[in-house]
Formats: C-alpha cells, sequence, structure tokens
C-alpha cells in the first residue's frame, strides 16, 4: 500500500468532502500497518540469585546515675540526706528467663568516704531510699561486693519485657553518730552496676 506523505486539499467542492474522508482513512490504515510490522519481543528472565541474610541483636545491659554529685553537710553527731536525689536508669535488651538487679555499693566497707587524713565514713554508715522506702545501710551482699550493697532495682524478664528502661529515684544519706569526725571534706564514690542472672 503506498502511503501519501501528506493530504492534497480539493480543488472542488462537491467531492472533496469524500476525497478528504478518504484520505483521513488511508492514513489511518498505514499508520496501523507500520505498529502491526513491529515484531512482538519475547519476555525473557534471569535466574535467581539468593543472598542469605544474619541479623544478630546481643544481650545488653546500660546503667546511668544523674546527677554525679550528691553533697552532704555533715552534722557532729546526727544524719543528713544528701542533695540532690539521685535517679538510676537501668536499660536492657536480653532473652526471657533471667532476674535483672541493679546494685548500688562501695568498694571498701571501711571507708565509703574519707578525709584522706585516715578519718573514715564507713559504708554501715551509709544509707539509700528507692523511690521513697525506707533507708537501708549499705551492709548488704551482692555479686560486686560481700557487705557494701543495696539493691537499687529488679525485675524478672519475662517475654514481655525483653527490652526495658527504668528510672528509679535513689535518696542518700549518712549518720555521723558516733564517728567523732574532725572538719574537713570527705569524698567517695558509690558505683552503680547491673548483671542478669
Amino acid at each position: 500500500m503506498n502511503c501519501p506523505s501528506k493530504l492534497k486539499t480539493p480543488s472542488k467542492a462537491t467531492p472533496q468532502r469524500s476525497k478528504h474522508v478518504r484520505g483521513i482513512f488511508l492514513l489511518l490504515g498505514c499508520a496501523l500497518l507500520m505498529f502491526a510490522a513491529i515484531p512482538a519481543r519475547a519476555q525473557v528472565r534471569s535466574n535467581i540469585a539468593g543472598v542469605n541474610l544474619a541479623a544478630i541483636m546481643n544481650d545488653s545491659i546500660s546503667v546511668s546515675a544523674s546527677p554525679g554529685l550528691v553533697n552532704f553537710t555533715l552534722p557532729a553527731n546526727g544524719v543528713v540526706t544528701g542533695n540532690p536525689t539521685l535517679v538510676v536508669t537501668t536499660a536492657w535488651i536480653l532473652k526471657p528467663g533471667p532476674t535483672l538487679q541493679t546494685f548500688a555499693y562501695f568498694s571498701n566497707s571501711a571507708s565509703a568516704l574519707s578525709d584522706g587524713a585516715g578519718h573514715n565514713i564507713p559504708s554501715s554508715s551509709v544509707s539509700g531510699s528507692v523511690n521513697g522506702g525506707a533507708f537501708q545501710t549499705f551492709t548488704g551482699a551482692c555479686a560486686f561486693s560481700a557487705n557494701t550493697c543495696v539493691t537499687v532495682f529488679s525485675v524478672h524478664v519475662t517475654g514481655n519485657q525483653k527490652q526495658g528502661t527504668n528510672n528509679t529515684n535513689f535518696q542518700l544519706r549518712i549518720s555521723t553518730v558516733g564517728l567523732k569526725l574532725p572538719a574537713g571534706t570527705f569524698t567517695g564514690v558509690l558505683n552503680i552496676r547491673a548483671q542478669a542472672l
């Protein structure tokens, strides 16, 4: 089929309409033939390459205590509460089953605080209160010390508690009763540590 490159404008008024219509159909036919002449392409696919994935989430526990300094104005023979109150944060990702515990403890029971000149405040004269509860002296046993621990937080890890965060208000108190301390500055470090067992 010979397709005209363009339509000719008819010169006569009566037959020109039919010629014009025939020209349009002729162009449409040519266009259809052109598209029909394009060969259909077969769909081609590759093989499947598999990639193995391994994602590991390890058990983890972290603790923090804020602020990092608690101040006491010691009486000569009395009891004083430290300021401010600590916030102990325990965060964990664990498999179900163990009991998670956070402890506060001193490294030396005989000198929880010291002035560096041989005058000491023992851990038995320091106590802590968990979330407004009764004060407990730092004389307990735990995994990190035989006789200077107080339990700050404890939870049995179940299916609903595999991940979690706990904030505990922990208030400290010092008793100078019977110590007969001299004037001076007494300093010490309270350790905070957690374990799951």
